[in-house]
């Protein structure tokens, strides 16, 4: 019925921010890494083969093990988990002549503007209820080279029902720090690194393909990015940036270039090789304000 479009998504009412699967394993997790909240059918195939799942805080997950990426896995997360309209879409939509880097900016835009919907970072169906509120300062963001493919608005003790933010039971306040996830080149990221120490609230990592690691945080701080405050209930805090995940999830993100979007072209196709190009020489960042209250991470591109 909601493929079909007969229920409107924001009116669903959500226990957690993320849909929990109907596992009976999997029946207490509360707590995932932000990285996979677009690719959900992803982070459940890496995570299947654990003992059990993180429940109040994701301390308590003790490091586990993600499944290994593979080229079988990418291509299956990429494609095989999507409906055939989605391949077909993401071939309509993405598959379009690029002659510069430029013409790449122009993609992740206009998605994140909502005239896209499909995009290759995504399983989902078009943008979230919560994007919407911010789509048009990530539109500005992304013509200027800094390609988006997560993001959250911040959030001070809005209602649990709220349609766009709200999740957990009737009576609470739900919590959001802003964040964004993108790729950029190694000229904006070392910008993008000097404006940061103007900006004490905020916590960046960045990491390239091969693994180097700049970041203003340890690889241990566990930085808890959604919570929420319910009647007679412990504060319950779903989602997390978590940085041991960050380096398992930055192979699956960059494989996606090739896999997810490169491979809709033909192998000698100029577009393709472009963005391999990308591939290989962007950084991947994650950006967290912890100013909920008071802090504007937007603001830390301007005149970038």
């Amino acid at each position: 019925m909601q493929n079909l479009g007969l229920i409107e998504e924001s009116k669903i009412s959500r226990p957690l921010p993320w849909r929990r699967p109907a596992n009976v394993f999997r029946v207490k997790e509360d707590v995932r890494p932000i990285f996979w909240a677009n690719r959900p059918k992803s982070y459940i195939s890496r995570t299947t083969g654990w003992d059990e799942y993180p429940h109040g805080r994701w301390s308590n997950a003790q490091n586990p093990s993600y499944g290994a990426l593979t080229d079988h896995q990418v291509i299956a997360t990429c494609s095989f988990m999507r409906a055939r309209s989605r391949d077909k879409k993401l071939q309509e939509e993405w598959a379009v002549a690029l002659n510069s880097v430029e013409d790449i900016y122009e993609k992740f835009k206009d998605y994140c503007l909502g005239k896209l919907r499909s995009c290759p970072w995504s399983e989902l169906d078009g943008l979230q209820p919560e994007t919407k509120i911010i789509n048009e300062k990530l539109g500005q963001v992304n013509t200027k080279g800094f390609l988006t493919i997560n993001s959250q608005p911040a959030v001070n003790a809005e209602k649990s029902d709220s349609p766009s933010v709200g999740w957990g039971g009737p009576g609470g306040y739900v919590y959001q720090k802003a964040y964004l996830e993108l790729f950029c080149s190694q000229e904006k990221l070392n910008a993008l690194v000097e404006k940061c120490k103007s900006f004490p609230y905020l916590t960046y990592m960045a990491v390239n393909k091969e693994g180097n690691w700049i970041s203003n945080v340890n690889q241990t701080d566990v930085n808890a990015v959604t919570w929420g405050v319910f009647p007679a209930k412990e504060i319950i805090q779903p989602t997390v940036v978590d940085p041991a995940s960050f380096m398992v999830w930055k192979d699956e993100a960059f494989e996606i270039w090739s896999r997810g979007w490169a491979q809709l072209y033909p192998e000698t196709d100029p577009s393709r090789k472009l963005l391999e190009q990308v591939q290989n020489s962007y950084f991947l960042v994650s950006l967290v304000d912890n100013d909920y209250i008071n802090g504007d991470l937007f603001s830390i591109f301007k005149d970038i």
